[in-house]
């Protein structure tokens, strides 16, 4: 056992504080604590809960199943925007048929859908910001063509778009 840690078979760290498993999560979570104050606790990041939940196979919130599909791998500081933010919406409204959405989100679902009648969203990194738009850039809305069918996106080489995603990431059978 050289070079394991000794506290890894009894579930503690080798300076004897509890190791933070999935169960630990899963009950802290119930309690009520966000994942921010559970790495707070454990003093370990944000991303590491999450990576604990996705790893072991935890209880993942609507928006976490909806952004294992969703079609771009878009920079953190473009995560902000507007239309990334609507097409994350638009996403949990697809899994949860709107329950447990607020009456804010679904209006601005209904305007977003209202834009896309004619109309989809492109990323692309490279897209200059456009105000009103996107400040930061990356994304744009682009007149629909026939080609894009029922998506809400545009398909192009920063998609990466699965079945489950195909899906997903169209407009809903019933609209908010």
């Amino acid at each position: 056992m050289t070079g394991a840690d000794p506290g890894d078979s009894v579930g503690r760290t080798s300076d004897g504080e509890p190791k933070l498993t999935l169960a630990i999560v899963e009950d802290l979570k119930s309690k009520g604590y966000t994942q921010s104050d559970i790495a707070r606790m454990y003093g370990v990041t944000r991303q590491y809960v999450s990576w604990i939940k996705h790893t072991y196979g935890g209880h993942l919130t609507p928006r976490e199943r909806i952004m294992r599909e969703f079609p771009w791998k878009v920079p953190t500081a473009m995560t902000q925007q507007s239309p990334y933010r609507r097409l994350r919406e638009h996403g949990e409204y697809v899994v949860t048929g709107g329950k447990g959405m607020d009456r804010v989100k679904l209006t601005r679902l209904r305007g977003f859908y209202a834009k896309l009648r004619d109309h989809v969203l492109e990323f692309d990194p490279f897209i200059p910001p456009q105000p009103g738009v996107a400040n930061r850039g990356g994304f744009a809305y682009r007149p629909r063509l026939d080609s894009d069918g029922d998506l809400l996106i545009r398909v192009n080489e920063h998609t990466n778009l699965t079945e489950r995603g195909r899906e997903i990431w169209r407009f809903p059978d019933v609209e908010p």
